[in-house]
């Protein structure tokens, strides 16, 4: 058992962190009263980012396994840089928008539009650290 998960850590370390953190999101929603649904467990945006808690558990988890030297782990950073962007910058923005037509042009004509699909700083940090911690106790847990 040992072996597969030191295999396939890097899949695991992600989807794990990934879980947890929207796991997170579930417990603060119930503690602060908010309305629980299915879609609650898979939808974008809120303390923590899921997003970036997965991709940096996979950029961390592949450093880790191939080196931090190696191609892998140079594309996995990219593409977390790129993700991150996305959840803070363009994400967030979108968000924003939602907000304005739902308070100006939707009122209740329509349904109205999902304002939580990006992320402040706050939230990101708090799924980085959450990818880190996951990351490295995986790795600690299977190779040691």
């Amino acid at each position: 058992m040992t072996e597969i998960m030191a295999t396939y850590y890097p899949l695991i370390s992600s989807i794990s962190s990934m879980v947890i953190s929207q796991t997170i999101k579930l417990v603060r929603m119930i503690i602060i009263g908010k309305p629980i649904s299915v879609s609650t467990f898979t939808r974008s945006g809120g303390m923590p980012s899921s997003h970036s808690s997965l991709i940096t558990a996979l950029a961390l988890s592949i450093g880790l396994k191939e080196g931090f030297d190696s191609s892998y782990f140079f594309l996995s950073v990219i593409l977390s840089l790129v993700v991150i962007y996305d959840a803070r910058g363009i994400r967030h923005t979108v968000g924003k928008h939602a907000k304005i037509l739902n308070n100006s042009i939707l009122q209740s004509k329509s349904d109205p539009l999902n304002e939580h699909v990006g992320h402040t700083m706050p939230e990101i940090l708090v799924g980085i650290l959450i990818g880190i911690l996951i990351s490295l106790t995986m790795y600690y847990v299977t190779h040691f």
